[in-house]
């Protein structure tokens, strides 16, 4: 018996020897095709979970540089004589750069994926679901101390996540218009979803697509906030009709845009649409004060109207300018009602111009605009 154990562990050792030996192949091709005698050798050595990890990282490694170089050959030389062509070509268009480079890696995952999961738990793919495939891998090789698909594909797609990243912060430095940061901000989310429904959540590619999403939040924001500091650096004049300043129609119009663009966002069954209140705030709220500041100025105009009037004449002995007071101070008062009441009005006329083309739109119903002091 102990003679049989050796020869069976010496026959284990040369299947891992040559199963390595096939899996070094598999980084040659960009679609190998795995032979069924490759897949018997392998589900062989599941009983070796020593060896059966070997083989695993080997074929991770090598689909690892086979990947990486073909995301840097899609990105910089295209398909074959130049069709598709390079994803670089369209660098000077952010959200087609972006969303080439996430369809890419989406794609790449699906079919990284069907290989691995066809070599290393062929049981697998009589299930439905990527969910279940992917959590009833885990659950399984976990006690065995076996890698799982998810470990492999995430080994797999860790070279990819530099050069992706690289670029789109670059997308993100070059200063994107607030509609493109806030569209890039989405897709990032979207495919973040989606990659991690194939891939998992706690993986290098997906805690990528994470970070450089909240970057392109946060340059959103940044946007939003320095067109805010500005609006309330330069804040207008009340118009002689008492009208809406530009900048409500111009804050309004591209805050239904921007709805536009958030209603239209592509949602994954896994997730959920983003809470749409902070854009609101971030963009009316300086609109809102910047109204209310030229407000406040146009009613001060009548108290230094006032006090100007009182101090002209400090004698205030004759007769005659008793009545000219008299009837200055009626006149006076009268002036600062209307600038008081003018004011009000101005306000009102703001306020409405915002509020009314944001009725009937569902994200704005939770916003409480400010109230009339």
């Amino acid at each position: 018996m102990d003679m049989m154990s050796v020869y069976q562990e010496g026959a284990y050792e040369r299947l891992c020897r040559w199963v390595q030996a096939e899996c070094k192949k598999l980084g040659d091709t960009d679609n190998p095709e795995v032979s069924e005698l490759l897949k018997m050798a392998v589900c062989c050595l599941k009983e070796r979970p020593v060896l059966f990890k070997y083989c695993a990282e080997e074929v991770a490694n090598m689909r690892h540089h086979a990947l990486f170089r073909r995301f840097i050959s899609a990105l910089t030389r295209g398909g074959p004589g130049g069709f598709p062509r390079p994803i670089e070509v369209h660098a000077h268009d952010p959200l087609r750069y972006v969303g080439e480079m996430l369809g890419w890696l989406h794609q790449a995952l699906a079919s990284e994926r069907e290989l691995i999961v066809v070599l290393l738990d062929p049981d697998a793919m009589t299930d439905s679901g990527p969910t279940f495939r992917r959590q009833s891998g885990r659950d399984g090789d976990s006690s065995k101390g076996e890698p799982d698909v998810t470990s492999v594909l995430d080994r797999i797609f860790e070279g990819a996540c530099r050069p992706f990243k690289v670029r789109v912060e670059q997308v993100l430095q070059s200063q994107p218009s607030l509609i493109v940061s806030f569209k890039l901000s989405n897709t990032l989310e979207f495919y973040c979803y989606t990659i991690s429904e194939l891939l998992g959540e706690d993986t290098a590619l997906c805690n990528t697509i994470w970070s450089l999403r909240d970057a392109a939040q946060q340059t959103f924001f940044n946007i939003l906030k320095s067109r805010g500091e500005k609006l309330l650096r330069y804040p207008p004049l009340v118009a002689v009709d008492l009208s809406p300043p530009p900048a409500v129609r111009e804050g309004i119009s591209l805050l239904l845009e921007l709805i536009d663009t958030y209603n239209s966002m592509m949602v994954p069954a896994s997730g959920k649409r983003p809470n749409f209140d902070p854009v609101i705030s971030a963009l009316l709220d300086p609109i809102i004060q910047v109204c209310e500041q030229a407000a406040e100025a146009q009613k001060s105009k009548g108290s230094l109207a006032r006090r100007g009037r009182t101090s002209s004449d400090p004698s205030g002995n004759s007769r005659d300018s008793i009545s000219v007071d008299a009837i200055l101070s009626k006149n006076l008062s009268t002036s600062i009602l209307s600038a008081e009441s003018s004011s009000k009005v101005y306000l009102i006329n703001c306020l409405s111009a915002i509020q009314e083309p944001l009725m009937g739109q569902e994200v704005a119903t939770s916003y409480e605009m400010w109230t009339i002091k």
